[in-house]
């Protein structure tokens, strides 16, 4: 068995997992895509707040 590490931008991981898994290899995705992805949405979120399109939020929603 070989283990083979690569780094791919997040929009191609779909196409690769899916040839990967056709051929019978084991797929492990590092959780650093989905911090990412949360870091982003927040950010996202934090400038919409203060564009005021977004309500800020307080600690009833924490």
């Amino acid at each position: 068995m070989t283990t083979l590490t690569i780094e791919i931008k997040d929009k191609d991981a779909g196409i690769v997992k899916e040839f990967l898994s056709k051929i019978g290899a084991k797929v492990k995705a590092e959780p650093t895509s989905q911090i990412t992805f949360e870091i982003a949405q927040a950010l996202k979120e934090i400038k919409e707040m203060q564009q005021g399109k977004r309500k800020p939020l307080g600690l009833k929603d924490i």
